[in-house]
């Protein structure tokens, strides 16, 4: 008994090499455009700015009864906060952002140290850290470049030897 083997012509042989090469490409092709597409998702993920992680969200969980004093007292003192924004002024659209803080009386209370953090709703992750300085008795201001239009939120603390007061405002702001 002979063995024959099968003799491949060098046409089918080549045809059969060009179909590997094909299929092959084609597999790496979809996983390598599995993969960039999964690296842009990523990217887009992890820059986009409105898409913010709290720093220290664990830390002021804990310390819930804390904060929930802190306000208490800031609501004992009976003071009262007035947020006024200017209209923009220059290219960066920078606005004078102005608080009114009054005691219980009615009356300025002067002399504060306040300071705040302001973001926009669609932008939580670009916060501008604030320092008011007072222009007269119960009057401070800060100029800010708001150039978006929409709601805004200011998270307020102006303290002085009598307490420390602590306020979180909404600003809608419109364009003109």
């Amino acid at each position: 008994m002979s063995t024959t083997g099968t003799i491949i012509p060098d046409s089918e042989q080549s045809a059969e090499t060009l179909a590997r090469w094909l299929w092959c490409g084609i597999i790496f092709s979809l996983l390598g455009i599995q993969i960039l597409i999964s690296g842009v998702a990523v990217f887009l993920s992890s820059s986009d700015p409105s898409n913010v992680i709290v720093e220290g969200y664990y830390e002021q969980a804990l310390s819930w009864d804390k904060q929930r004093q802190t306000q208490a007292d800031s609501d004992a003192l009976g003071w009262n906060s007035e947020v006024t924004c200017g209209s923009p002024q220059g290219l960066q659209a920078v606005r004078k952002l102005q608080i009114t803080l009054q005691d219980r009386a009615g009356l300025p209370v002067r002399e504060c140290l306040v300071e705040g953090q302001l973001f926009h709703h669609a932008r939580a992750g670009e916060v501008f850290q604030i320092r008011f300085t007072e222009t007269s008795p119960g009057l401070y201001a800060a100029a800010i470049p708001m150039q978006r239009s929409g709601l805004w939120e200011l998270s307020l603390v102006a303290s002085n030897p009598t307490g420390t007061f602590q306020e979180k405002k909404k600003i809608l702001v419109k364009t003109l």
